[in-house]
């Protein structure tokens, strides 16, 4: 029997019926392909077959940046599906396969709670990710377990007038985006996602009741908000953002104890707030304040066309830098 990688459509029916018997999240699922299209990328299924049967599914997308091509598997971040046990013949077929493609480099992601992964030639890059477990506990007594400054921001932000509303309206959605704009400009770096993706998450996800986008208002000024997604009883926290303005009231606080409630409410057993560089502390002692437990994440990357990888870091090196990074977001505009 001999095995090879093919690539499929991300509406492929056979890979649809592949991954219903499979036990998937959402970022496996062909749902977050549609979304992920909005961002420009190409999505589709590498799968490892024996004669045409599917044994192993992995979504990934193609990122073509000017002169470089990229391929993600899993964006933020999402696994292989399916015979794990046959991982290591995919990622070596794999190879062969996207170097006749014309891609450069092969990037692959694993989570804390995905099956082992050393793939070979590959070098390695650890995040970190954050992870409350609310372990059957109720709302009060996740509440209760808070330590007493994250209980006292939030009964603050309340105090002080605060109110956490839906973002119903596209009108709403562009105060979200644009408070996620300014956030990163805050932080010196680029905007990674975009608004047109924001749609789509609401029409896909949140309006279908597979998330939530809420919004802080403080005398009626949006000053902070955040996205949540769920799969199974999984909540992640995908998206936070500020304007930077009233910080004393907390608003990040509220805003994020309001998702948290929402998510227990449905039943949730987990609150994923995702990863987050080594570099950022602040970002990684805001997750940790609410009791999160920290875990690695890791990034595996290849290089099939070394020249072009070493240009594209160059780049890369440069944008991250505070002219680099000034440069880019006038050139890119608020990413609309």
């Amino acid at each position: 029997m001999v095995a090879e990688v093919c690539k499929r459509r991300s509406d492929d029916a056979e890979v649809a019926d592949f991954l219903a018997g499979q036990d998937t999240y959402l970022f496996q699922e062909p749902v977050w392909g549609e979304v992920l299209a909005s961002l420009g990328f190409s999505l589709a299924y590498y799968c490892l077959e024996d004669e045409g049967r599917i044994v192993l599914a992995h979504q990934m997308a193609r990122v073509r940046v000017g002169f470089f091509d990229l391929l993600c598997g899993g964006l933020p971040y999402g696994f292989a599906v399916g015979d794990m046990s046959r991982h290591e013949e995919f990622v070596r077929l794999l190879v062969e396969a996207v170097r006749a493609e014309g891609v450069h480099r092969i990037r692959l992601s694993r989570n804390y709670y995905d099956p082992p992964l050393e793939p070979e030639g590959y070098r390695v890059r650890e995040h970190v990710l954050h992870i409350l477990n609310f372990d059957g506990r109720t709302e009060d007594q996740v509440w209760k377990d808070f330590k007493s400054r994250v209980r006292r921001d939030v009964r603050l932000a309340e105090r002080r007038g605060v109110a956490i509303e839906s973002a119903d309206s596209p009108e709403a959605r562009d105060e979200l985006f644009h408070m996620y704009c300014d956030t990163m400009a805050r932080n010196r770096t680029i905007v990674t996602w975009r608004r047109a993706m924001i749609e789509k998450m609401w029409d896909l996800l949140v309006s279908r009741g597979r998330g939530e986008m809420l919004l802080a208002r403080y005398e009626g000024e949006p000053v902070a908000g955040i996205v949540t997604l769920y799969s199974a009883r999984r909540c992640f926290y995908f998206l936070g953002a500020s304007s930077g303005a009233h910080r004393s009231l907390c608003p990040n606080d509220a805003v994020v104890w309001e998702a948290m409630h929402r998510a227990l409410a449905r039943g949730c057993e987990v609150f994923d707030l995702m990863t987050s560089s080594r570099d950022d502390v602040p970002l990684m002692e805001f997750k940790a304040k609410w009791g999160a437990t920290q875990h690695p994440f890791y990034f595996y990357e290849k290089d099939l066309s070394p020249m072009r990888c070493r240009l594209f870091d160059l780049a890369c090196w440069a944008v991250r830098t505070r002219v680099g990074g000034a440069l880019l977001r006038l050139v890119k505009g608020r990413g609309g």
